[in-house]
């Protein structure tokens, strides 16, 4: 598999994860606000695999 094909997804994932844990140990408490957040998080990384990537264009000869 090459990594082109899941590389947005991988990014995405990853930024979820780490506003996941950021709202985890930002105190002790995980407010209403942080759940959002979470979820936001979340359905915008599924979001991102939902949409698939764009094929790479052929470059033009002048």
């Amino acid at each position: 598999m090459r990594i082109g094909k899941v590389a947005k997804t991988v990014v995405a994932g990853l930024f979820a994860a780490v506003t996941v844990a950021y709202s985890a140990v930002s105190d002790d408490v995980y407010t209403s606000t942080e759940v959002i957040n979470t979820v936001l998080a979340v359905l915008t990384a599924l979001g991102v695999w939902a949409v698939p990537n764009s094929e790479q264009s052929e470059p033009r000869q002048r």
